[in-house]
């Protein structure tokens, strides 16, 4: 049996299946600038919450989505697609600026360390089971990173 899953936000639509099968739901956006993003991590910590093992680490895998889903607003042009994949034992979330302008930066952190900005990618990969960003000069492929939740048996 498939619950079928929709969602709008903003102008954003969030469509996907939450089944024993399959477990995916992708957010598309024409613009970063109308994502909400506190809506759209709460429906993302509501599905880890209600599917993840209880000794899962929940409060790192909201702050990776704080942080991945932070920068694709700050740094994202034009439509952009976010997705959540939980086929498999631990979730995948993963942005894409569709435009693919999107170049992340070397991942380390600050050389002032009381700067406000900077160091996300860094957190991210400390916190991530795994972390894949696109190649700078190609851009090709979304930020993907796997999250710290497994799947309840």
């Amino acid at each position: 049996m498939y619950l079928w899953f929709w969602t709008w936000l903003s102008r954003g639509k969030a469509v996907g299946t939450i089944g024993r099968e399959v477990r995916q739901v992708e957010w598309r956006f024409k613009s970063s600038q109308e994502i909400y993003p506190s809506s759209m991590q709460a429906e993302i910590m509501a599905l880890l919450h209600r599917e993840g093992a209880p000794d899962s680490d929940f409060g790192a895998a909201e702050l990776i989505c704080v942080e991945l889903i932070g920068n694709l607003i700050r740094h994202a042009r034009g439509a952009v697609t976010v997705n959540l994949d939980w086929s498999g034992e631990f979730p995948k979330l993963s942005v894409l600026d569709d435009a693919k302008r999107f170049v992340p930066p070397a991942i380390g952190l600050p050389a002032d360390p009381l700067a406000e900005s900077g160091r996300g990618l860094f957190i991210i990969k400390a916190l991530a089971r795994e972390l894949s960003l696109p190649q700078a000069g190609g851009a090709s492929g979304p930020s993907c990173v796997t999250l710290p939740v497994r799947r309840a048996t």
